[in-house]
């Protein structure tokens, strides 16, 4: 595969391989000529030249093509955070620290979150059971959402 060159196929890019089979033989190592002559375009894929603006970043959208090139359009996006996971361990640490965790613990056992405590190795942000038990132990700890916050922000996984 040649990622210099490529055609576009159904809006994805194909990628030229390293050697083109022409009338008068294999072409190892073609040059450009040769894959133009192919009917393979350059892929001009350099982002652009300014960097995107603060929580904003570059995602391709689609395609231009000229005769012998291929390039991108690019759309700013805002950028997008991956859900943080939480180490259990660190949760329980925390919590011991703050004096909270005794009561806790027998909560989730009272309400049948123990289980899924127990079960679980770390708690992503984004899972329903978590999300779930956050909200159900907010309102009953009376946690406020500052709380919350600065206590999770102590618990993220390595």
């Amino acid at each position: 595969m040649n990622p210099s060159y490529g055609k576009l196929v159904n809006g994805a890019i194909i990628h030229a391989p390293t050697s083109l089979n022409t009338p008068s033989g294999v072409i190892m190592n073609p040059k450009r000529l040769s894959y133009l002559q192919a009917g393979w375009k350059f892929l001009d894929l350099q982002p652009p030249a300014d960097p995107p603006p603060e929580g904003k970043e570059y995602r391709i959208s689609g395609y231009t093509e000229t005769p012998t090139d291929i390039r991108p359009i690019f759309k700013l996006v805002p950028v997008v955070s991956p859900p943080r996971t939480f180490s259990k361990l660190k949760l329980v640490f925390a919590l011991t620290h703050r004096g909270k965790w005794a009561a806790l613990r027998d909560w989730l056992n009272e309400t049948g979150y123990g289980d899924l405590f127990d079960a679980a190795q770390d708690f992503r942000e984004d899972h329903p059971d978590f999300i779930a038990a956050l909200s159900a132990a907010q309102e009953r700890f009376g946690f406020t959402r500052g709380e919350i916050a600065a206590l999770l922000s102590e618990c993220v996984a390595d």
